[in-house]
Parts: C-alpha cells; structure tokens; sequence
C-alpha cells in the first residue's frame, strides 16, 4: 500500500511535467512561467521550496539529535518569509519588469552596472545550489530506500529520474503548480504526524518531562554545551530571518506574480503553511521518546529518523501519504534549484558574459536550458552518492552560502542608493569565499567558530558592502530613476517603478 500510494504519486507529477512541456516557449517561462500566477500558487511555491527535503528529513534528524533547540530555525525561517516579502517582493516584482530581468544576477547587472557582479553572484548561485541539491538527494534517497525497499543508490537514481524528467521537460510551469499540489500534500501530512505522535506519547506534558529526563537540553531553546548553544542561536536569526532575502529558490518566486496586490496575501499564505509543514519536527522528539522506552529501534542516521517513525507507527495508507508529502518537500526544492542553477550557467555566464549579451534564437536557449538543467542533475546525483555530511548540516551551510553572497548587494542594494559596484564586486565575492572556506575547515575539524560559518561571512560581507560604498564615488543606478512610463503604475502595477 504504501508502495502503490508513493507511485501514484510520482506518476501525477511526473504527468504535470510532461503536460507542462506545451507551453515552454521560451526563457520567460521556462523561468519564470511567464509572470502570471496568483497568489495561492505562489505563496505555496515560497513555502515548499523554504520547508524542503533538508527541512522535512534533516531538520527533522536534528531535532532528534538536539531537541527543541533546531525548531528556532523553523521559527526564524517563518519570520524570515515575512521579511522576504516585506523588504523584496514589490521592489523585484517592479525592476524585473520593467527591466526584463529572469534572474537574481540579472537585477544585480542593472543595479550596479557590473558584469563581474552578474559573473559572481551567478557563481555562488550556482556552487550554493549544488551542495543543497546534494542535501535535496540525500534526503530523497533515505526516503526512496524505506518505501521502496531497495538499497540508497538504486533509490536515488529512481527518484532522479523522475524528477529529471518533469523539470527539464516542463521547466518553472510545472514546477509552480507541483509545489502547489505538494504544499497542499506537506501540510495535510505534518498535521497527521503531529496528531497521531502526540497521542502515542501521552501528550505535550508527558513528551517534554520525559526529554528533559533524558536531557534538560533537549527542552531547552538554546543548550549550555554543545554545537547548539547562544551562538547558534545568534547565528540562525542572522541565517534564516535576514539570510532568507538571500535564498534565489524562494526570492526568484517573486518575479512570477501576476499583480503587486496580490503579494501580501501570498505573503500571509506562504508563513502559515511552512510553519504548519515544520509540525513535522516533532517526529524527531516522538522517535527519543520511543527509542528510549524501548518501543523503537534507534535509527543508524538521524537522516533516517522520519522514514523509520513513519514506517513503524502509522497504517500503511496513512504511511503513503505522508511518505508522498515528505518526497513532496524533496522534490519542490529540487526543482527550484535546478532551474536556478542552470539558469546561473545559460543566461548569466553562457549568454550576457561568454556572449556578451548577444541575442540567441529562443529554441537555443531554451535547448540549452534543458540541457545545462540535466548536466547539474548528473553532477549532484554523482556527488551524492557519497555525500560528506548529514542532510541537515548540508542544507544549513548552503543557506548560509546564499545569505553571505546575495542578502547585502540585493537587499541593501535595492534599498540603498550609497551601494556602490565597487562595494558590491568585494561584498558578494568575500560572502562566496568566505562561506565555503570556513565550512570545509569546520567539516575537517581545522577551524571550528562559535557563530556559524555562513553567519560570520554575511557580517563580513555586509560589512564589506557598506565600508567601501562610503569610501567610494557615487554611482547613480537605472532602478532609482523615474521615466515617463512609471506614470502609468497605477493603471498597470507590474510596470510601475521601485522608488
């Protein structure tokens, strides 16, 4: 049962992906799916490429590891929607059309006049969004390997495959309207899991005496020793609710509204449903709980505790559906990320700096799209047979790889007139460098900080921003100044200029 359930529901994305190959085009719909949708499709495809296979099956390990001290990241991650959308949303949705821009480095082009800026932001894009797809694979193939009881590889390789062909054929169409079907599938699933826990455990009150039981830490919001202290406290707000601004799978959602009225309701949608999906995490107290009655076996990896949870307590048309929602989580930021990485590589590095910006026949780039797409899949599926860390850990660190390269020249940058290209080129570069170098000395055991890596690179890079915009000239940017055109705002809002 849980087997057929798990099927029908690749079959059904699989089919919206094939029925979404009609109506690619060209690169606007490839990537942005024309601009057009409503506010419930977009809000849903905010809140399910934010809760992911990282939030669904990593999270959810980490919690069983640490207790209630990782759901800060849950709730830093819904503040940071609100920011998102607060600081963003109208600003991209108004320069990318009036523009025309598809992408995140794109916008930064206009803004800053610098094509090195494109070129760098393109590739912290690109390298952040390889290490979350190894993350989005992992989780993908631990949950592949319960339901369909194969061995890890084979597992991932089935589950790739699917999701190859629904991405690369139906592009950003199919992947809005199969984040909408697969919100609706997380929510109903984390509900379920939350319900039926919290009754095998007797329980909020009984739940929480017999963690602290264990350990006082694991009820606590922070602990007094260990990774999860005061530092990763301060780290998870700099990245989760200023980082978000940062996260080109969910910020890159904005471009593809249809009308600017429409953004604060998706906004309200899009917070209520991930902190909904992230009811979740508790699988991760229920399993210590069960593991130390002894009603449970403990999990060889805390990568497997939601698999394990599932498959032990619940029926198994119940199990189904929820198995369906936790690859729904996996699959929606998959597909997110490899349209934008790809994207990085053909419009922002192949087209506007190989080619100077030359103008490609539609079917070419458009070709080209599909195929870089597939060349990114084929990468992280190799890489993520052997992946170096838990999923958790490889979703946190590309978070953080993204807010240190993108939040300060994209939201200071839109914001503050003072950001200069100079400052930008030194920003963006040092967040990159920085935010890798310092998780591969934390992963060997060389250097390990308090604050965590990706937090200490984006205080470097806003830092960075903001001290060499004041020593530098002054350069004026297209987004700030006003045509003609901007007069008719009020009767066409998405032509209507960011001021």
């Amino acid at each position: 049962m849980i087997l057929a359930i798990g099927i029908i529901y690749l079959l059904v994305i699989l089919v919206i992906g094939l029925l979404s190959m009609r109506h690619q085009k060209d690169m606007d719909t490839f990537y942005t799916g024309g601009r057009r949708f409503g506010p419930w499709l977009v809000a849903l495809a905010v809140s399910s490429t934010t809760m992911s296979g990282y939030g669904f099956i990593g999270l959810t390990g980490l919690v069983y590891e640490h207790g209630y001290a990782i759901f800060m990241i849950g709730i830093f991650a819904t503040a940071g929607i609100f920011v998102s959308f607060l600081v963003l949303a109208k600003p991209m949705r108004r320069i990318t059309q009036k523009f025309g821009a598809l992408t995140i480095p794109d916008l930064l082009e206009v803004r800053y006049n610098s094509k090195a800026i494109r070129a760098i932001t393109a590739l912290a894009i690109l390298g952040g969004a390889i290490g979350y797809q190894m993350a989005q694979y992992k989780a993908l193939g631990n949950m592949l390997q319960t339901v369909l009881g194969v061995d890890y590889k084979l597992a991932l390789f089935i589950g790739v495959a699917i999701l190859t062909v629904y991405v690369v054929g139906g592009g950003m169409i199919s992947a809005v309207w199969t984040d909408f079907i697969q919100m609706i599938v997380m929510v109903a699933g984390a509900l379920i899991v939350f319900i039926g826990g919290m009754r095998m455990v007797g329980g909020m009150s009984q739940l929480n005496s017999e963690l602290a039981g264990m350990n006082p830490d694991l009820v606590q919001a922070f602990h007094t020793t260990g990774p999860i202290g005061i530092f990763a406290f301060i780290s998870y707000f700099f990245i989760y609710v200023i980082g978000h601004q940062g996260q080109p799978h969910v910020v890159s959602k904005f471009y593809m509204i249809k009308k600017l009225s429409m953004l604060k309701w998706a906004c309200i949608i899009a917070a209520g449903t991930y902190g909904l999906t992230a009811l979740l995490w508790f699988v991760g107290l229920y399993t210590k709980v069960m593991v130390n009655r002894g009603e449970m076996v403990a999990p060889a990896s805390p990568d497997m505790v939601a698999p394990m949870f599932i498959e032990n307590f619940f029926p198994p048309v119940i199990a189904g559906l929820i198995f369906a929602a936790v690859m729904a989580a996996i699959m929606s930021t998959s597909e997110a990320f490899l349209l934008v990485a790809s994207s990085s590589i053909v419009r922002d590095i192949y087209q506007q700096i190989i080619k100077k910006g030359e103008k490609l026949p539609e079917k070419k780039e458009l070709a080209l799209s599909r195929w870089f797409t597939l060349a990114i899949i084929v990468l992280t599926f190799l890489l993520s047979l052997n992946p170096p860390d838990l999923v958790g850990w490889l979703g946190n660190a590309s978070w953080g790889i993204f807010a240190a390269s993108l939040v300060p020249v994209l939201s200071i940058g839109i914001l503050w007139k003072r950001a200069t290209r100079v400052a930008a080129i030194w920003s963006s570069a040092l967040g990159f460098i920085f935010s890798i170098g310092l998780y591969i000395l934390k992963v060997k055991g060389v250097y390990v900080p308090a604050l965590d890596t990706g937090a200490i690179a984006m205080i470097i890079s806003t830092v960075s921003l903001v001290g060499i915009s004041l020593v530098t000239k002054h350069e004026a940017s297209p987004i700030f100044e006003k045509t003609s055109k901007d007069k008719t705002a009020g009767e066409d809002p998405a032509a209507a200029n960011f001021s």
